[in-house]
């Protein structure tokens, strides 16, 4: 049986990595990166509300619901309606 061969430096594993190519990346990973980007900012959902007209009095009526809502979901985690939870 023969012994190995020791590897030189230069063979060692990160001299061997593949280089990176030069120009763009390709296609598809830019859109993946623009639709990250888009998302992280809040366009796309900005763009849904502003499809629609919508009156001042309706925002306001909604932004009321949505805050009371919030209200009533923040006092039944809480529990300081004043019922007592019970636990079967």
């Amino acid at each position: 049986m023969r012994p190995q061969k020791q590897k030189t430096y230069q063979n060692n594993k990160h001299f061997n990595k593949p280089k990176r190519h030069e120009g763009p990346p390709p296609f598809d990973v830019m859109l993946r990166q623009f639709k990250k980007k888009c998302e992280r900012k809040g366009i796309v959902a900005e763009v849904r509300e502003r499809q629609y007209y919508e009156k001042p009095a309706e925002k306001k009526q909604r932004k009321k619901k949505e805050a009371v809502r919030r209200e009533r979901i923040n006092q039944l985690n809480n529990n300081t309606l004043g019922r007592a939870k019970r636990y079967y």
